[in-house]
């Protein structure tokens, strides 16, 4: 499926300042619950931005990094669902602390179907 990313989630998300400080997207095909941070995502990063791209139905992790508070940077996480052409957000973290990706485990195993490891 042929999108424009930044336009699809700013359309989802109008308040996102869309890659103001940094980010990234990457696939998510299984969990590895053998550690507790972002490597228990496991999947491939894509590329993502304001350009046409094809992407393949599934999981997306989306992390987008605006100005937090203190001048740091904010670390905002959404997972999403492509399927049949539609982007649905599924589950987001705002402001993710160092335990981020575990709060979307339950919400990967029931896309996913299955508990994996």
């Amino acid at each position: 499926m042929i999108l424009n990313w930044q336009k699809e989630i700013n359309t989802i998300d109008p308040d996102m300042k869309f890659r103001s400080e940094g980010g990234w997207l990457k696939t998510i095909e299984k969990l590895d619950k053998s550690v507790s941070n972002g490597y228990s995502l496991v999947g491939d990063f894509v590329k993502s931005g304001d350009f046409e791209e094809d992407y393949s139905d599934g999981l997306y992790l989306d992390c987008n990094k605006e100005p937090g508070k203190k001048k740091k940077t904010q670390s905002d996480y959404r997972l999403f669902r492509l399927s049949n052409g539609e982007l649905r957000l599924l589950d987001m973290v705002i402001a993710g602390d160092s335990s981020w990706a575990c709060e979307f485990w339950d919400t990967i195993e029931e896309e996913l179907g299955t508990e994996l490891y």
